[in-house]
């Protein structure tokens, strides 16, 4: 039985569908407990959202795509007969963004191909921030990295780590360009490591096979590509708190959500083994999926 079916007074399983509730949302079913009676609506990930499941995932996509708040609530108004204000656009971006953030975290994607690794500016109250990241040349899925305010070494040793934490193996390789920092994070995140380590291919530049080198950097700057298309429509962000969200909500849509040309229509989650399943709607069933 779903856990989100336990009674939410006294804990007890034994519930069943009971009744309805409507609110602005829409009719939502109710279960009851056999034990202490209390009526509950189980939480889908929607639980006391005002508005429409449907909406609200259409008009997060539609910001991840590339749409201002403005024209995404245009669209809700014009399209639907919803009214909304911009800031609860964003506050429905970052709960779901924090949301997912805790429930792909714990996947464990297998690492197919080489790692390529890149860090990306972007502007925050006006100011440059570091967005580091890296991609699996094979699968495409991408590890999201933290956002800095400075070039550190911090930035890269957090990548680093978080690609050993979360993929279901290591990588045969890890390709950087010359940044220093990467040797730092390389050395801290591996270096107690007993079994053969991931070989660092370090200092390659973006496009190096024209020199008879047998890498390049060129997945990581393509991703990087895919955030500067989108960053660039919104003229920055104005907090941090919206930008790491963001950001890694797009990572996320990205890994679970669109499917990439070059993997045959499949999600780069799909190809790096980590299949959940989802339906045609892919945000909407994982943001259900993670609530069951």
């Amino acid at each position: 039985m779903c856990e989100n079916y336990k009674c939410p007074r006294c804990g007890s399983i034994n519930t069943v569908w009971r009744g309805y509730r409507y609110n602005q949302s829409g009719k939502r079913r109710l279960r009851k407990c056999n034990d202490c009676g209390r009526k509950f609506t189980p939480d889908d990930g929607f639980l006391r959202m005002r508005k429409p499941k449907e909406a609200i995932v259409e008009a997060v996509s539609l910001y991840i795509d590339g749409l201002s708040l403005s024209k995404v609530q245009k669209h809700l108004w014009q399209h639907h007969g919803i009214k909304i204000s911009r800031w609860a656009i964003l506050k429905w971006v970052r709960k779901y963004s924090d949301l997912l953030q805790e429930f792909t975290s714990n996947l464990e994607p297998e690492i197919k191909g080489n790692i390529h690794a890149d860090e990306v500016i972007v502007k925050v109250k006006g100011k440059k921030n570091w967005n580091w990241g890296a991609i699996d040349n094979k699968t495409k899925y991408k590890f999201s990295g933290p956002l800095t305010k400075s070039r550190m070494k911090n930035g890269a040793i957090r990548l680093f780590k978080a690609i050993k934490k979360h993929a279901k193996n290591e990588p045969g390789k890890i390709i950087t360009d010359k940044l220093e920092h990467y040797k730092i994070a390389y050395n801290k995140a591996f270096y107690r490591r007993r079994k053969p380590k991931p070989k660092l291919v370090h200092g390659v530049p973006i496009a190096c096979k024209k020199y008879g080198l047998e890498h390049n950097n060129n997945p990581i700057e393509r991703d990087n590509e895919r955030i500067k298309q989108r960053y660039k429509t919104m003229r920055g962000f104005k907090n941090n708190s919206s930008a790491e969200d963001t950001l890694k909500l797009m990572d996320i849509f990205h890994n679970f959500i669109n499917p990439h040309m070059g993997l045959d229509g499949k999600t780069p989650a799909e190809v790096a083994g980590v299949d959940l399943q989802l339906e045609r709607n892919k945000f909407l069933a994982l943001i259900i999926f993670f609530r069951i």
